[in-house]
């Protein structure tokens, strides 16, 4: 499956914001499953962007909007070829194939194993591995005691989507998995964190994936499941929001314990006490799969016609960066000879903020919440 993704997010702010400084996680990632054709990145106002890898391997953008703003908005555009079809599972044994993994006692049992994947079966900082996600792993474990692994991450994924109800409004970006279980509600995110507090009350380790439901159409957020390590195949993605294991409509953008690890956006700026966030996220299913595949066949050779398009298409986006990078610079020199004004006192009735008024604000984070399909 083909898809093109466009993420918006804009900030209004109450009153002119300045030293925004931001990161953001948007630019989906490729791996065996997927593939990342071209991203783009747009901020307004303009604003020069470093871009590196975190410790899980996702791709983090970097920028800072130094001078005064009274908006500011990020739209990130991605063209994804994901290599399977939209009912066809990204990983685990085929519909045809019987179950090989070992069983889950044993699995729990292998210290070298424990050892490898310590950090995704230990508590994060929104999945606290409670009382009450303790007692709902040990039932599950207790309905089958010879279970593999796999079936025990996907009766654990089936289980989370009975339990909860999909509401909006009832949880928050920083509820915790106790927070969920106990309103019995919440979002994508929320049950993509009881799935991975099951698996790691049960020994088997478990990840957060931030990223898109393609084919969608329009939606107010991006979207997130869970993925358990279980040999021999590697990491094994469900949905418990939908209550199915993952397919070609699923795209990858990031890694990670838990939401705080892969969040969209965050960020810090001085200025206005209040920021109203608007999301939209949009995917559109391309046609032309196979002819895009076909570019990095056998050493991955490419007709003279489609390398001369790429090439001039990066010499565009090179030339549009550096407009950016101009327009930047000459924002901050306005920026800076309007402060200078304010400074001599030639701006009279504007507050100067005192150390403890100016202190910076956190960015509202996104709550990644797409509704699961009809």
């Amino acid at each position: 499956m083909r898809y093109r993704i466009t993420h918006r997010t804009s900030y209004r702010y109450s009153a002119p914001a300045y030293e925004s400084f931001n990161e953001v996680r948007l630019q989906p990632v490729t791996d065996e499953a997927q593939t990342c054709l071209d991203f783009g990145l747009t901020i307004d106002p303009p604003a020069s962007v470093i871009a590196f890898r975190d410790y899980y391997g996702n791709a983090v953008h970097d920028f800072s909007v130094p001078y005064l703003h009274d908006q500011l908005t990020v739209e990130a555009t991605s063209d994804v070829i994901v290599a399977a079809g939209v009912d066809e599972p990204l990983s685990g044994p085929a519909a045809d194939e019987a179950d090989s993994s070992p069983l889950l006692q044993a699995l729990v049992g292998d210290e070298q194993f424990i050892d490898d994947q310590i950090e995704f079966l230990t508590p994060s900082t929104y999945i606290g591995l409670g009382d009450v996600s303790r007692e709902f792993a040990e039932q599950l474990i207790a309905e089958d005691a010879g279970q593999s692994a796999y079936a025990f991450f996907i009766r654990a994924g089936e289980a989370v989507h009975r339990r909860l109800i999909y509401q909006l409004g009832t949880t928050t970006v920083h509820s915790t998995v106790s927070d969920i279980l106990a309103v019995g509600s919440g979002v994508c995110q929320d049950f993509a964190h009881v799935l991975i507090a099951l698996a790691r009350h049960a020994g088997l380790p478990a990840r957060y994936v931030s990223g898109y439901l393609g084919g969608e159409g329009e939606a107010a957020a991006s979207h997130a499941w869970a993925e358990a390590f279980i040999p021999p195949y590697g990491w094994v993605g469900f949905d418990a929001t939908s209550g199915k294991r993952c397919t070609g409509r699923h795209v990858k953008i990031g890694v990670g314990r838990d939401y705080a690890d892969v969040s969209v956006m965050r960020g810090t700026y001085r200025g206005g006490t209040a920021a109203e966030l608007d999301v939209s996220v949009h995917t559109e299913t391309l046609a032309g799969v196979r002819n895009t595949v076909s570019m990095k066949g056998a050493g991955g050779a490419r007709a003279r016609g489609e390398l001369i398009q790429y090439q001039s298409l990066g010499a565009l986006k090179q030339l549009q960066r550096l407009r950016a990078m101009s327009q930047s610079l000459t924002a901050m020199a306005q920026s800076i000879d309007q402060l200078s004004e304010v400074i001599e006192g030639e701006l009279p009735g504007m507050i100067r903020e005192s150390p403890e008024q100016g202190a910076p604000h956190q960015q509202p984070q996104q709550q990644q919440q797409v509704a699961p399909s009809k």
